[in-house]
């Protein structure tokens, strides 16, 4: 079956698409090597591909029905952004998730989603405050895959919405490259504990912190929020060891 489905786009906030031509627009198809980077980068980010797996530019086109030149463009973007390993003569690897890695990021989005809620508190409008609740009601079913890809996009639209509702755009990017990075770790967790009362709970709390436009509460809360997703994540993994079915190594 030929690749027709369209992944995760991987623009960054606020990128434009540059001119459109006069009179009526329409868009403009994607070329097959977007679509075949959309559909690996997806596949990489929801751990359909496993961290850690090694794959092959035949076997990728043999899979998606189409010639390697695509593929191996896709895959050389997708080692730009860091998701992907080449070894001469071997071929791939989807770079592996470790502890380290993850410490690390949440480190620093410790640092900065405490500043988006500082600053997003004195900025936010009503309406934006009423997006973050309708975005604060998802919940997901653990063997609906569909289900799940639904509620890790709306998480990341609440992140995403407090980050613009700060109105500064670098700030904004910074989330937005931080929720890519750590994509893969909220599916594992969610995969692997039920985190519907605990995500309800802690967006509608942080919600209605933002509505006291409390700079200092805001971030806070956010911090607090953060270094709770980091323990439960640290849980999981240590329990799937476990199990011996580890997606992450030390």
């Amino acid at each position: 079956m030929a690749v027709t489905a369209n992944g995760r786009a991987g623009s960054t906030p606020g990128s434009r698409s540059g001119r459109q031509p006069s009179g009526r627009r329409r868009k403009e198809p994607a070329s097959l090597t977007e679509r075949t980077y959309q559909v690996l980068r997806r596949d990489i980010l929801t751990c359909a591909i496993e961290p850690g797996s090694e794959i092959s530019e035949a076997d990728i086109a043999d899979r998606l029905s189409i010639s390697k030149t695509p593929v191996r463009e896709a895959l050389g973007r997708l080692r730009v952004e860091g998701f992907v390993k080449t070894f001469p003569r071997r071929g791939y690897q989807i770079v592996p998730l470790t502890i380290a890695d993850m410490d690390e990021l949440f480190d620093v989005r410790t640092m900065v989603v405490g500043g988006c809620g500082e600053i997003a508190s004195e900025r936010i409008t009503e309406e934006e405050l009423e997006r973050l609740e309708e975005l604060a009601e998802a919940s997901y079913d653990r063997a609906t895959s569909a289900n799940l890809d639904k509620f890790i996009s709306a998480n990341r639209d609440f992140h995403m919405a407090i980050a613009k509702a700060a109105g500064n755009r670098r700030l904004e990017e910074l989330v937005y490259k931080l929720l890519d990075e750590l994509e893969r770790f909220f599916y594992i967790g969610a995969r692997k504990r039920d985190l519907n009362t605990e995500v309800h709970s802690d967006h509608h709390r942080i919600v209605e912190v933002l509505r006291k436009r409390d700079p200092a509460a805001a971030r806070r809360i956010m911090m607090e929020h953060n270094e709770a997703t980091r323990r439960g994540l640290f849980d999981v993994i240590t329990a799937s060891r476990r199990e011996r079915t580890p997606l992450v190594i030390s």
